[in-house]
């Protein structure tokens, strides 16, 4: 029987590293990322393949990684982008540095990746891409607003490159999980901006002691959300016959925060329902 073959960025620890894990057991074939491939170390003695990607390199330097990858280990079937990371601030904190390196490894890197591949999976006329978004794509959580800037970018550039490639057979979704209990969270996992800005310390620093002390305590297993992860994906288990959504929400918690998300959204929308129907702002004759 053939085997597949999965390329998974971020796979040192967490999600990345449990979805490796669920398609090495599979008995798939897995080429796994880290910017330092001796973090792959627990993936790399089951059968995977390392490679080091560093998400900040210029894009020339990362599709030429990932073109040599298909030609030394043959076509990527299933490309799941999900190396990424959680900065905390204030936006008016943020310099532009700090926006840039943000939206590079969240954002605009996966963009990277996926043109590097995207050539390969058209000429065979098959293929998933997965990019790992979050819940907070849905939210507007302070403290967190370039991050979920970030997400809310990566979901609608999922959405649009889905309806670009169906016709090639190409699969494409954004996979919004809820929080697992990864270390995403811990203390020297999530990025910081420098800049204090004294008017917001008691609020930052309270965002930032929530974040810290929920850690180890999320709902979510991430074993068992990468197992569905990989069965949804690779349609296998409970994945068989059913078709994979734009936006696939993962967990009891991503379901009840999207759930309120959309309600704020209807009740927003209710609100200015009568203005908008009410104003005439629809006959201007762009010719005059």
């Amino acid at each position: 029987m053939s085997r597949d073959t999965w390329l998974i960025t971020g796979c040192s620890s967490g999600f990345g590293s449990a979805l490796a894990l669920a398609a090495l057991t599979s008995g798939d074939k897995v080429i796994c990322t880290a910017r330092n491939t001796q973090a792959l170390s627990h993936l790399t003695t089951l059968g995977a393949i390392p490679l080091s990607l560093d998400l900040t390199s210029l894009p020339t330097i990362i599709q030429a990684t990932i073109t040599s990858a298909i030609t030394d280990y043959g076509p990527i079937d299933y490309l799941v982008n999900n190396a990424g990371v959680v900065t905390t601030g204030v936006v008016e904190s943020y310099t532009v540095t700090e926006l840039q390196e943000h939206f590079l490894i969240n954002v605009f890197s996966h963009i990277t990746i996926t043109q590097a591949i995207l050539p390969h999976m058209r000429s065979r006329r098959s293929g998933v891409i997965a990019n790992i978004g979050s819940i907070a794509g849905w939210g507007e959580i302070p403290g967190l607003g370039v991050y979920c800037a970030g997400k809310h970018a990566l979901a609608a550039f999922s959405l649009s490159l889905q309806q670009e490639v169906a016709s090639f057979g190409i699969t494409v979704t954004c996979i919004e999980l809820g929080y697992f209990r990864t270390a995403i969270l811990a203390d020297g996992k999530t990025f910081e901006a420098k800049k204090a800005i004294p008017e917001y310390e008691d609020f930052i620093g309270a965002a930032r002691g929530a974040l810290r002390g929920y850690n180890g305590k999320q709902p979510g297993d991430p074993k068992k959300g990468a197992e569905l992860v990989f069965e949804m994906l690779s349609g296998r288990g409970r994945g068989v016959g059913r078709v994979l959504p734009g936006r696939w929400v993962v967990g009891r918690d991503a379901v009840s925060f999207v759930e309120a998300a959309l309600k704020r959204g209807e009740d927003m929308l209710e609100g200015w329902r009568e203005v908008v129907s009410t104003t005439d702002c629809d006959d201007v004759d762009p010719s005059k």
